[in-house]
Formats: C-alpha cells, sequence, structure tokens
C-alpha cells in the first residue's frame, strides 16, 4: 500500500506542477526568446536609466499561494546566487514584481507546497544606443554634408546558465530619418545615417537633427546647428522710360525698342559684396559693371545697339559673395528690338469727327530709331512741315502750312533721314541722288 501511495502523491505533484502556469514577465520595450532556450527571455528596455527596467512573475491560473525568491546571476560563477530581497507580491500571493533593475540575468523561485518552479529572464538597459552627429565641412559652399556615427554596442553578454557559454547581444538600426529645421520644419524620413544636400545650401541657420531607431525600437537623436554660409543671387529689372518712369518689370527677361534704360534691383539673400555686369561693352562712358557691398544700390544702364532682324539679347548678371567667400550668380536678359518704320498713307485734318487729324506714326509702327528727320512737300515741292530730333517727340504734320494755314486736300510726298540703332538706313538711292532718304506719299482729305 505504501508503494501505491507513494506513485499516487508523486502523480499528484506533477499534476500540480504542470497545473501550475508561470513565466517571467515585464512591460519592456522589446522581449524575445533567449539564443540558447526557448524557455528562458530577454527583455529590453529604452531607457537612459541603468537601473531602469522591471520584471514580474504571476500565475495565470490566479490560485495564488506560492513564496517568491529574486537571485541574480553571478557570472563568475555562472550561477544564480546572488539573493535579491527588495521585491513585492500582490495579497493572494499570485504574482511577484521586482523593481529598479541593473542589466543582467535574473531568476525567481516559486514555491508551493512541495512544488518548485524557477524561471530565468536576461534584461538589458538599452543606456548606451546613441548616435554623433557631426558636419564634415561647415564651410564648403557647394555641399551640406552630415554624417552620423552610431553606437549599437550593448556590451551586454548572456549566459547558457548549464553550459557557462556566453554570447553579446547584437543591436542594429531599424530606420534613420532627419528633421532640418529654420524657416519651416523639413522631414525625410528613411534615410540613412549620412546626408548630402542635393539642392542650394540652407540660407537660414539650420538645426540639423537625426533620429536612429534601433531593432528593439529604441530611439535616440543627435542634433547640429547648421551656421548658413551660403548667397542666393536674384534681382529684378525695371525699365524706365525717357523720365524715369518705371514702366515695366521682371525678373528674367525685359523686351522693347531700343534704346532701353534698366534699373537693377538686388533681392539677393545674406550676400556681402556684389558685382553688377550688364553684358555690353562701354557705350557713352556707360560702365559695363559695378562693384558694391551696398544691397540697396541700384544702377541704371542704358543698352543703345541692337542687330537688324533678330534684334539683340544682352545677359546682365549679378555676382553675389557672402561673408563666408561663398558665391552665386543671377541672370537676366534684355532682348532690344530691331529697327522698324511704318508710316500712314492718310489723315483727316479738321473733319468733325476728332479722329486720325494728324499725319503721325504709331508707337508700334516705328522701333529702335536713332536719327529721324522728315520733310513733307506738296506736288510742287512747296515745303509744308518739317522736323528734326527725336522720334519720340515727333508731334506729327497738322494738315497747315508750316503752322500757318490749312494746307488743301490732295496728294502730298515726304522724305525722311532716317537710321536705326542696329545700323539700318532707311533711303531711296533714286530721289535727287541721294543715299539716305526715305520717301513715300501721304494723301490729306478734309472730307468737310
Amino acid at each position: 500500500m505504501r508503494f501505491v501511495y507513494n506513485i499516487v502523491f508523486t502523480f499528484l505533484l506533477f499534476l500540480i506542477h504542470v497545473d501550475v502556469s508561470s513565466q517571467i514577465s515585464s512591460t519592456a520595450d522589446f522581449s524575445e526568446k533567449s539564443w540558447y532556450s526557448v524557455t528562458d527571455s530577454l527583455h529590453v528596455f529604452c531607457t537612459d536609466n541603468i537601473s531602469g527596467g522591471s520584471l514580474f512573475v504571476s500565475d495565470s491560473t490566479l490560485r495564488g499561494g506560492y513564496t517568491f525568491q529574486w537571485f541574480k546571476y553571478n557570472s563568475l560563477a555562472n550561477a544564480f546566487d546572488i539573493p535579491l530581497p527588495s521585491f513585492t507580491f500582490n495579497t493572494d500571493s499570485s504574482r511577484s514584481d521586482i523593481n529598479n533593475l541593473e542589466s543582467g540575468g535574473y531568476k525567481v523561485v516559486l514555491t508551493k507546497a512541495d512544488t518548485i518552479q524557477e524561471y530565468v529572464a536576461w534584461l538589458y538597459n538599452n543606456v548606451n544606443l546613441s548616435i554623433d552627429l557631426q558636419i564634415i565641412d561647415p564651410f564648403d559652399c557647394d555641399l551640406l554634408e552630415l554624417f552620423g556615427t552610431p553606437n549599437f554596442n550593448t556590451a551586454f553578454l548572456t549566459y547558457n546558465p548549464l553550459t557557462g557559454d556566453n554570447k553579446e547581444l547584437a543591436n542594429s538600426k531599424k530606420t534613420y530619418s532627419w528633421k532640418f529645421e529654420s524657416e519651416g520644419e523639413v522631414i525625410i524620413p528613411e534615410y540613412d545615417y549620412s546626408y548630402t544636400s542635393t539642392a542650394v545650401l540652407p540660407l537660414e541657420d539650420t538645426k540639423c537633427k537625426i533620429i536612429l531607431i534601433d531593432r528593439f525600437g529604441c530611439t535616440t537623436s543627435d542634433s547640429v546647428l547648421y551656421t548658413a554660409i551660403a548667397t542666393k543671387a536674384a534681382f529684378t529689372l525695371v525699365q524706365l522710360d525717357r523720365d524715369g518712369n518705371e514702366v515695366a518689370s521682371s525678373d528674367s527677361t525685359l523686351s522693347d525698342e531700343a534704346p532701353m534704360t534698366v534699373r537693377f534691383v538686388n533681392k539677393s539673400k545674406r550676400g556681402a559684396d556684389f558685382v553688377w555686369f550688364f553684358g555690353d561693352s562701354l557705350v557713352k562712358k556707360d560702365l559695363d559693371y559695378v562693384f558694391t557691398s551696398d544691397i540697396n544700390l541700384q544702377p541704371e544702364h542704358t543698352y543703345y545697339y541692337t542687330e537688324k532682324i533678330t534684334g539683340k539679347k544682352y545677359t546682365a548678371k549679378l555676382n553675389s559673395t557672402s561673408e563666408y567667400g561663398c558665391k552665386d550668380s543671377a541672370y537676366a536678359t534684355i532682348n532690344l528690338q530691331a529697327s522698324k518704320l511704318e508710316f500712314p498713307n492718310v489723315f483727316s485734318p479738321n473733319n468733325g469727327d476728332d479722329k486720325n487729324n494728324v499725319f503721325k506714326l504709331d508707337p508700334e509702327k516705328y522701333k529702335s530709331i536713332r536719327s529721324f528727320k522728315i520733310s513733307i512737300f506738296n506736288r510742287t515741292g512747296q515745303l509744308m512741315h518739317e522736323y528734326e530730333g527725336d522720334i519720340h517727340d515727333w508731334p506729327g504734320w497738322d494738315g497747315t502750312v508750316r503752322g500757318r494755314g490749312d494746307a488743301s486736300e490732295g496728294t502730298y510726298f515726304f522724305v525722311v533721314e532716317v537710321t536705326g540703332w542696329d545700323g539700318v538706313v532707311y533711303n531711296n538711292d533714286k530721289l535727287n541722288g541721294k543715299t539716305d532718304s526715305y520717301f513715300g506719299f501721304i494723301g490729306l482729305y478734309r472730307g468737310k
């Protein structure tokens, strides 16, 4: 009978051991099985506190009644022989918690009646994770290069309690991302640990930040302040009329007849010294370039010469240099139209409709005229009207005889001596043997 009783008692102990489901758990940021056993576990805490870990063991059956003992691993003895007195357990003794743990191996022993259970877990406080961000060359005018040096070294060993073999806990990156904060925040996710600018350098002082997430889900970051060294050249072209009034503006192109006077307005950023290049040769003692350190200086330049048929294009340039010696250039185009001259063939002064009262040129019918002279005659060769000067100032012929009385209706002819800024001479070599004259006919109708 005693033999049978012992068998039954042993069987009951076995049932009790199996029925109790206890294991070491944690609120760690990352957990996995140990490298040597599927029953022992590893718990990683994302913390900068060397004593920031915690573990607990619980009875999932909630029957309670356990006695708990916690031990820390001693690598010299390859044993869990360092008792830990500071732990807690709940009122029914179904759970025990232990806090403020350093990195290491831990074992808990649960005792209930004749049942003894032991569980092992390894805990790592991820205090070594870091990344160091550096600017490769803060005075490189061509590139902004940043390099982050990560530290994944855990220097943490986990041991097989049965053999004493150990393995260092390996860490690696999961993702890198970047943030750049100046005028606004720019986020570049899923990048690498190095960054090279692919566009222009920042024009504002910029906080550069790299964010590293490791395989445990822990995050670390580092940042550096980049002092802006670059300059951005930019300017606006402002076209002026003969009275100095603004008539047009553009950041890229102005097109009109010659001569054209242009005011240059500096819109550069972070420039210290500037050189303006107007893109033509010296004309009428105008300077072809201007050097200044005054961003508010607005030089004016007049473009005179064009080319026949196609016109002429001038390219203006502004060089901007920052206080750190970085340079940038901006360009704009001034198009001068080829000369053009077209006259009307009829006008009707004083006919009561107040239209077409003067024989004059439509501004769209003449362009880039350098010199202008016109003489108007009747059929007998009597001079009716004459003007020589700037074509823009010619008031036209009002149909009078040298301004003293109305000329009669009929056909008149005019002779002009005109030269364009492109060198074109408007002439007719069959008129009185001259080679610099151009003539045509005009009909005067009063319609009264």
